[in-house]
C-alpha cells in the first residue's frame, strides 16, 4: 500500500484546528467591537473547551486508521468483496463505504462484513450497484494485499496498546514487507521504541522511521502509557 491509511484523519484534524482559530479570532474581534463588554474569562473557557475537543479529535485519528485497516482486511479476506476495492473511511467508530460493485448480493456481503468487524459502531452505505463494474484487483494481487493489510493491522494494534509509546499521532503504511512510520511522538525514546515494536511484527523486513519528535506535553508520563 503506497498511501497512508489515515489521510482522512489528518484532514479532519486540520479542519478542526481551522475552526478553533476562527473562534479565537472571533472572540477577540467581538471583545474589541463591544468595547470590552465580553467576559474574556468566560470566552477563554469556551476557547479552551474547543481546543480540548480539537485535541480529542486528533487523538482519535490513529484509532480510526486502525479500524479502517481492520475493515479493509476483513473485506480483503473475502474473495468476492476484495475484487472490487471498496473504499473505507472511519470516524469515531462510524465506517463509510464507497465505491461500486456489480450486484446487490456483493453489496450486501460487503456491508455485512463491515458491520461484523470488531469496533464498528455504524456503517454508512455509499456503495453503488453497477453491472458493468469489473474487478479492480486481480487474483494474483489479492494475497499480497491481504498480507500488507495484516501487517498494518498488527502494527497499529501493537503500537496502540504498547507500554511506553504514545501512539495517538503515529501513522503506519505498508508496501510489501516495508513499513513506514510517520506522524509524531513526544520524545526520541518513543520514536525508537515504536520502530523496534513494528520491526518485531511477523513479515516486516524494513522499517522507515520518519516519526518526528514534537516535545509536546502528554498524559503518557515517564515512558508509561497511562492506559
Amino acid at each position: 500500500m503506497k498511501k497512508l491509511a489515515s489521510e482522512s484523519g489528518f484532514v479532519r484534524a486540520g479542519l478542526v484546528l481551522l475552526v478553533v482559530i476562527v473562534i479565537v479570532i472571533g472572540v477577540l474581534y467581538l471583545s474589541r467591537w463591544r468595547g470590552g463588554e465580553v467576559d474574556m474569562a468566560e470566552a477563554g473557557k469556551a476557547v479552551a473547551g474547543d481546543l480540548e475537543h480539537a485535541a480529542e479529535t486528533v487523538r482519535d485519528t490513529s484509532k480510526d486508521a486502525f479500524l479502517t485497516v481492520k475493515v479493509k482486511t476483513a473485506l480483503a479476506l473475502s474473495k468476492s468483496a476484495s475484487a472490487f476495492g471498496v473504499d473505507v473511511d472511519s470516524n469515531g467508530g462510524t465506517v463509510t463505504l464507497t465505491g461500486a460493485v456489480p450486484s446487490n448480493e456483493i453489496r450486501a456481503a460487503v456491508l455485512e462484513i463491515a458491520r461484523d468487524t470488531a469496533g464498528v459502531r455504524e456503517v454508512v452505505d455509499r456503495i453503488d450497484v453497477d453491472a458493468q463494474v469489473i474487478p479492480r484487483i486481480e487474483e494474483d494481487q489479492r494475497a499480497g494485499r491481504v498480507a500488507e493489510l495484516e501487517i498494518e493491522s498488527a502494527d497499529y494494534e501493537l503500537l496502540l496498546h504498547a507500554e511506553g509509546v504514545d501512539a495517538r499521532w503515529i501513522r503506519v503504511s505498508v508496501d510489501g514487507r516495508e513499513v513506514r512510520l510517520t506522524g509524531n511522538v513526544p520524545d526520541s525514546y518513543q520514536k525508537e521504541r515504536a520502530a523496534s515494536l513494528v520491526a518485531s511484527v511477523a513479515g516486516v523486513e524494513t522499517v522507515l522511521n520518519e516519526l518526528e519528535v514534537s516535545h509536546r506535553s502528554t498524559s503518557v508520563g515517564s515512558h508509561g502509557n497511562g492506559r
